[in-house]
């Protein structure tokens, strides 16, 4: 199964295996990931595609993406802990910091407390864990983590309390709201369609550079196993 899986990863159009090769081999009856990939689109590749070919063998992505700039874990912290503060949707959460093994309140709800997060940087991962109100949450948390400087990887154990059940609206809703968080994306130009994990992302934009971003935003987003891009340009 390992040759047969290298060799889809190989020929996969997002995956760059001569400049960032992935690793894989068996571990403890499951499937391992490991290595370095050039974007977020490569390492949801990589992990659907290995999924779709080990059907009931589990796999464990450890992938991590490339950072345009390192930064030191102290600093990465810092930057999801001031971008976590800055959003309006965690308004109401008890935010935590834990700096190496010792977790400290950094900032208390505005209006009493919906749940809270905890926020960890080590090696370049950061790890989110804690409690919160919707899947949205959930998912712009971790995007959240994901644009911050230097981030590799992002670990994320928060939890939905109560519960909710995923489906193709609240995935494609919460893709629409990543793409308006993005100062650097036109939103208001794009429609986006989901159904089974597969994203339609459709309008025009004025710069491929532009159509590039707002399809990589649509995979940092939990549950997106495919992206279609129709996006146009006009520039």
């Amino acid at each position: 199964m390992v040759r047969l899986v290298t060799s889809a990863l190989a020929n996969h159009p997002e995956i760059d295996m001569h400049h960032y090769p992935i690793r894989v081999h068996y571990r403890d009856s499951g499937l391992i990931l490991e290595g370095e990939v050039e974007n977020i689109a490569a390492k949801r590749c990589a992990a659907a595609v290995v999924r779709r070919i080990a059907h009931q063998v589990p796999v464990l992505d450890h992938l991590r993406v490339v950072p345009a700039e390192p930064e030191e874990d102290g600093a990465l912290r810092d930057e999801v802990v001031r971008s976590l503060s800055q959003e309006s949707a965690f308004n109401d959460y008890l935010l935590c910091e834990t700096r190496n093994g010792v977790t400290e309140r950094i900032r208390e709800g505005h209006n009493g407390e919906r749940g809270w997060i905890e926020i960890e940087a080590v090696g370049g991962v950061v790890r989110l864990s804690g409690q919160v109100g919707s899947l949205t949450h959930r998912r712009l948390a971790d995007v959240l983590a994901w644009w911050s400087g230097g981030c590799e990887d992002v670990q994320n154990d928060l939890r939905v309390v109560p519960a909710e059940k995923d489906n193709d609206g609240e995935l494609a809703d919460a893709v629409r709201i990543v793409l308006e968080k993005d100062p650097l994306v036109h939103a208001d130009q794009l429609q986006v369609r989901a159904r089974d994990g597969r994203v339609t992302l459709q309008g025009s934009v004025a710069s491929r550079e532009e159509k590039r971003l707002a399809r990589l935003d649509a995979w940092y987003v939990l549950g997106v196993h495919e992206v279609q891009d129709r996006i146009q340009t006009h520039g």
